[in-house]
């Protein structure tokens, strides 16, 4: 799946200062929620009293765009739940493809997130790593999030992917989701681990150094 695109939004990330990413990296253990852009402008995500968390963007949007609300749920398999015993930490990364902006948010797997962005095309992957890094591009890779296909709630699709974990692309769609008028759109995300995925690297930085490709 050509590294499933998420190889190049994490070559991209490489463009933000290191000073701005050390800092958000160091603020995922202090229960912030932050948010950074490819600026290096740093935000944090907003929860309300039903647990909802709020997912701020820095898109540049022109006052002539529309934006529609996005729901965002992870779907976390049993053959995962054990990767966050430990130290991990779990991010959003998005991916705008018109402008080639990029934003990293942590997230909490039992949460459900939102954001509020432009029309558009757009990728969306989540992240599970090693907190435990001195830095982000020295995290391990634990796994990978995708868009579904379908509601991967419904228990005859758990049974089937827990019993092949490795048909990943019968549950996973990797190409960019249309944030178009018609909204609120509902996103349903599986983490498969990293190990599971097909010439996938198990380092962060391993990713950090590709070049990204310019019609991502």
């Amino acid at each position: 799946m050509e590294g499933m695109a998420a190889g190049k939004c994490i070559g991209i990330l490489s463009r933000i200062e290191a000073k701005a990413l050390d800092r958000f990296w160091k603020d995922t253990s202090a229960g912030k929620y932050p948010i950074i852009d490819l600026e290096g402008n740093m935000g944090y995500s907003l929860s309300d009293q039903e647990g909802l968390l709020f997912v701020r963007n820095d898109f540049t949007s022109s006052a002539y765009e529309e934006c529609e609300f996005v729901f965002g749920n992870i779907f976390l398999p049993d053959t995962v739940q054990e990767l966050f015993s430990g130290d991990k930490v779990l991010f959003l990364m998005v991916y705008r493809k018109e402008t080639r902006s990029l934003l990293l948010a942590e997230l909490e797997a039992d949460i459900r997130c939102m954001l509020d962005l432009p029309h558009g095309l757009y990728y969306f992957f989540a992240l599970v790593l090693d907190a435990g890094a001195r830095n982000l591009p020295d995290s391990r890779i634990f796994a990978i999030g995708l868009p579904c296909k379908e509601n991967m709630n419904r228990p005859e699709r758990e049974k089937f992917y827990l019993k092949h974990p490795a048909d990943i692309l019968e549950f996973v769609d990797p190409a960019p989701l249309e944030i178009k008028r018609g909204g609120p759109f509902y996103l349903n995300m599986i983490l498969v681990s990293a190990e599971k995925i097909p010439e996938c690297s198990l380092i962060f930085s391993e990713l950090w150094q590709e070049e990204p490709s310019p019609p991502l």
